[in-house]
This record gives C-alpha cells, structure tokens and sequence, in this order.
C-alpha cells in the first residue's frame, strides 16, 4: 500500500474522481439510442457510428442532485473521529523518525498515538473501527434504460457462450453511481500493533520496530457504500416538481406551462427510477411502489387536487432509500 508521508490520512482513499461512460455501437452490441439522460455531463469520445444527442437539463435539479451528494458526504466526515486521525498521523511522524534514525522522537510520537487510540477505546469499548478519512468516487453511465436492458441481454449471451472476460469488459460500464469510501482503523489490532512497535523500539530493535508499523499501516480497512444515481437523480426531479408547485401558491394556481414543466420533472423521476432498475440497483417492490405514487401524483396534478401527502410520502421512501443504500 502506497503512503503519502504530506497526507498521511489520504493514502489509503483514492483522489475523488469522476468516470463517465458512453453506452457505444460495437462489433459485440447492437447500437444503443441515443441519450436521453436530463442532466449535463462532460464530452466524451465517441465513434463515428454513434449518433450523440445534445443532453437537455435544468441547471435547479443538477444542483439539487449535487446537494444531495454533499449533504450525504458531510454526513460522513462527520462520524470521522479526531483522536484516530491524529493517531495515524502520530503512526506516520515515527516511521520518518525511525527512517532518520531518531528512536526517541519515534517512541514520543508513538506515545501519543497510543494515548489517542485509548482514549477512544474508553469512550466506546465496543467500536472495531474507526474512521479516519472519506472519499467519493463517482461513476456514470450515459444511455437509456431500454440500451441498458440490450446490453444486458449480450452479456447474458456472452456468458452462456462462455466469453466470460468479453461480458467482464461490458459490465464494468453499467454504473451510474456515487462510491463512499472510508477509511478506518481497526481498533482490535491497531492498537496492539503500535504498543509492539513501542516495545521494539524500547529494545532498540528499531529496523523490526519499522516494519511492525508500515505493516499496522497496512491493515487499514476500507469500507465503501453505494449511492445509485439514477435514485438521486428521481429524487430531485420530484423536489423540482414540489418547488414549482409551490411557487405557484397550489395546484389550482398553476399555469399550463407550470403543469407542463412539472410533468417533465415527474416524467423523468419515473425514467430515472427506471434506470436504476435496469441497472439493478433498487428493483422489486420500494422501487415499484416510488413509481406507482409518482404516477398517482401525475394524475392529481393534472386534475388539479392537492397533493402535498403525497409528496410527503414519496419524500420519506426516497429518504428511507438512500439510508438503507448507504450503511
């Protein structure tokens, strides 16, 4: 494992990064359709037989879809603990102390790593892990629901043909997705590693002192948590939908083009939702039952009766969504 000696907690998460990807025409597929996706996103190269339609969007649900995003992120540096991350860096002074050949300055280093991991462990004996540092990596896939069925069906082809490692090539681009990953040490270890380390270096075993704790060092666990986008994405093309509503003053309020918009936004909330089902990502009855109120809220809009239960209700499932997807 690589570590960055100017930032010690962020080795061990990759650089946040964002990869989209272009469902192609190919040799091995049928050409997809073209995107129908409502959101921007950045050109990517394409080949010449592929037909790219302008994506329309409004820049309110992109935005909303990036809050979204956030709020989630800031949620979870907010369960980071100070006392872990200053203990991997204290891990990290004696390994340079140990590499300049300064023992002392090691064990004072290590000293202060060691009072920082009991301290946690005081405060909740039952804690495995300890988060240290979090990161996103975010993954899209640029296409229509109906392309990604087609290609699902080629891949089922390729494996029953047992062309694994073409399918393998396929599958890696079907992620729309928001990747959480944190980094945490493993508190029924780490601090036994650092308190050996301590004992070495006390027995002026300094070389085995340094390999004891690159290897600490090593056991960080990663987890990670899944965000679909394609569920964000329907979630804010509803809140979009509400917030005309409300700007309006109510249903009976609207205007024709006001209903014209907030059948766009609740038409593509349903497409999304469709999206992340082709994706595999929320099928069966939480995703069916978001659609079937979505549509149900179509309807009252169009006849003018007041909806605000209902928006109420599809709000709480899309939250009881993302907390479910996330832990």
């Amino acid at each position: 494992m690589l570590f960055d000696r100017a930032s010690p907690v962020r080795c061990f998460l990759a650089a946040n990064e964002r990869r989209i990807t272009m469902l192609r025409k190919s040799t091995l597929l049928a050409a997809t359709a073209a995107l129908s996706l409502a959101f921007p996103v950045a050109a990517c190269a394409q080949e010449a037989e592929t037909v790219i339609e302008p994506v329309e969007t409004t820049q309110e649900v992109e935005a909303d879809v990036q809050a979204l995003t956030d709020e989630t992120i800031s949620e979870r540096r907010a369960e980071l603990l100070a006392e872990a991350i200053e203990a991997l860096n204290e891990t990290q002074k004696a390994i340079t102390a140990l590499e300049e050949e300064n023992a002392q300055e090691a064990l004072d280093a290590l000293a202060v790593a060691t009072g920082k991991l009991e301290l946690i462990l005081a405060r909740d004996p039952g804690l495995s892990l300890a988060p240290v540092d979090v990161s996103i990596i975010e993954r899209d896939v640029l296409t229509t629901p109906e392309a990604v069925r087609e290609l699902r069906d080629e891949i089922e082809e390729l494996t029953d043909d047992g062309r694994l490692q073409e399918a393998r090539r396929l599958i890696a681009g079907l992620a729309s997705e928001i990747v959480i990953r944190t980094a945490n040490l493993p508190l029924l270890t780490y601090p036994d590693a650092i308190k050996l380390a301590a004992a070495q270096l006390d027995r002026g075993e300094e070389e085995l002192a340094l390999s004891t704790l690159n290897t600490a060092l090593s056991t960080i666990v990663v987890t990670e948590a899944t965000v679909p986008l394609p569920m964000l994405r329907a979630e804010a093309s509803v809140d979009a939908a509400r917030e005309l509503l409300d700007d309006a003053g109510g249903v009976t309020a609207l205007s024709a083009e006001q209903k014209e918009q907030i059948a766009i936004h609740l038409g593509a909330a349903r497409t999304q939702l469709e999206m992340a089902e082709a994706l595999g990502y929320e099928a069966g009855d939480a995703r069916d039952e978001l659609d079937d109120d979505i549509e149900q809220l179509e309807e009252q809009i169009e006849a003018g009766e007041e909806s605000d239960s209902l928006f109420d209700s599809i709000k709480r499932q899309f939250n009881s969504l993302r907390d479910r997807l996330t832990t």
